[in-house]
């Protein structure tokens, strides 16, 4: 397992005879990491609370091509093209209730943009062979009970533009203001990835990419570089006041990568990147895990 950070940057690694593996730990952080903890802490809650309405609710393809149809607690996305643009009115998942994408291949992506002021809110069953994008600007969680079954998944409350997606490279950029919280269970289909972007984002439940890609990236302005479906390097290249990228629990990339970045190099503004919990990279069939840290 490798351990890089910036020159500038100090992080410890302490064994945890519980879960048997090496604990990256940022040291800069330590003393600011309670105070941001309660503020996404709090972002979650109150994201919670707003939330009003269960399904996804209002959807309309504005480019590629396929079909939205509900059947009682099910909504399913069938998409026809490599990609596909949706807006939504409002996007969120009750416990009982399951969204599917039915896609073409493990690259094709269907990146849906959420218009609701409440965030969304993910309690239940989101299944997809391929690339899911949900991107809203006021905030997005999974619940402790949100089972997440994906080729790949990108939650962020920063946009991309629909012509970057053929290229391998995609910037996210934007000004939302919510926070991307994870307390459920993520898991990524063997060599995908799972991004978290935003101003501020944390994983307080279960990230799994096997032989893929974990990223948490805060900031105004993030920049992804995929291999196929396979993400390979994230930037953060513009700041924003008090960016932070928490883990609290588990997240596990065997023979994969995990990122975790809070803040553009060269930047004067504070940013954390905080770790209570658990980083597993460790190597399988000969790839080598990696695990990258860098704090503002």
């Amino acid at each position: 397992m490798k351990r890089h950070a910036s020159m500038n940057r100090i992080y410890r690694l302490v064994w945890s005879p519980v879960h048997k593996v090496w604990i990256p730990v940022a040291e800069i952080a330590r003393g600011r990491s309670k105070g941001s903890s309660r503020k996404l802490f709090a972002a979650a809650l109150s994201l919670t609370a707003a939330v009003g309405h269960t399904e996804p609710i209002g959807g309309q393809i504005t480019s590629g091509s396929g079909s939205i149809t509900q059947s009682g607690d099910t909504t399913t996305i069938n998409q026809t093209s490599q990609n596909l643009s949706a807006n939504w009115q409002s996007f969120n998942v009750a416990p009982q209730e399951t969204v599917n994408f039915q896609q073409p291949s493990v690259d094709a992506i269907a990146v849906n943009r959420i218009a609701d002021t409440n965030g969304s809110q993910i309690l239940g069953h989101l299944n997809a062979n391929g690339q899911v994008y949900l991107i809203n600007p006021n905030g997005i969680v999974f619940g402790k009970g949100a089972e997440v079954n994906v080729g790949g998944l990108v939650a962020s409350t920063l946009d991309v533009d629909d012509a970057s997606l053929d290229s391998n490279v995609k910037t996210f950029k934007g000004n939302g203001v919510g926070s991307v919280i994870n307390k459920g269970n993520i898991h990524a289909a063997d060599g995908g990835s799972v991004a978290l972007l935003g101003n501020k984002v944390g994983n307080e439940g279960v990230i799994t990419a096997q032989l893929g890609s974990v990223a948490l990236g805060a900031g105004s302005a993030v920049t992804l570089t995929f291999n196929g479906s396979n993400l390979v390097k994230m930037q953060v290249d513009q700041s924003t006041l008090d960016n932070l990228a928490e883990n609290k629990q588990l997240i596990r990339a065997d023979g994969g990568r995990v990122f975790m970045s809070a803040g553009a190099r060269d930047t004067l503004l504070a940013s954390v990147v905080n770790n209570e919990g658990v980083i597993e990279a460790r190597t399988v069939e000969n790839h080598e895990g990696v695990i990258t840290l860098m704090g503002g």
